[in-house]
């Protein structure tokens, strides 16, 4: 049950990031196509808002589940573990087909009237992975360095993994508050 409760509130957490940054994206990518066109502004005004939304219950799962995780805590040494790493690659390969098979197909059901609603969701699709690709990229470069070179001592091991989650978090919340103060400025400006 303990492993379930993990496994479960840690792809929680990365799900809803990836949501996240995907609804930041797609308010930038629909608000840039509309500038100029006041017929096609008032209709992303109402996907926008939507999105600013969405944004927030991604931020409020994001928050639970970096709560849960506070309770059950990892195991550095299988984290680094190279196998495990390409588990995970796996796992997130999967999470961005479901997200993405999600997120787009719902836009395009509510928002289909929209004129070239269709073209500009493939368009922001493609965005959206070269936003995330080399996010994904960096961190299995980082965790396969980490654990090549300090995966023998775990001792340094478990110091370095919590002064990443430090700095991974400042960075986080940090993206957070300026890409949520963004939605919300663009959603609401009309």
């Amino acid at each position: 049950m303990k492993k379930l409760l993990r496994t479960l509130i840690g792809h929680g957490h990365n799900f809803a990031t990836r949501c996240w940054i995907m609804t930041v994206v797609a308010v930038y990518w629909f608000d840039r196509q509309s500038r100029g066109n006041a017929e096609l502004q008032s209709a992303i005004a109402g996907l926008n808002k939507g999105l600013y939304y969405l944004g927030l219950v991604c931020i409020a799962i994001i928050f639970l589940a970096g709560w849960g995780r506070t309770f059950y805590p990892n195991d550095v040494k299988r984290i680094f573990d190279s196998t495990r790493e390409k588990e995970r690659i796996k796992q997130l390969s999967k999470m961005y087909v479901i997200l993405f098979a999600v997120f787009f197909p719902a836009i395009y059901l509510k928002y289909k009237a929209v004129a070239g609603i269709g073209p500009e969701l493939f368009n922001l699709g493609i965005i959206c992975l070269l936003v995330m690709l080399p996010m994904e990229a960096e961190r299995s470069l980082r965790f396969r360095y980490i654990g090549k070179v300090y995966g023998k001592d775990h001792v340094n091991l478990e110091q370095i993994w919590k002064k990443m989650m430090i700095v991974w978090h400042i960075v986080l919340m940090s993206a957070l508050a300026a890409g949520t103060f963004f939605q919300h400025v663009t959603a609401f400006r009309f």
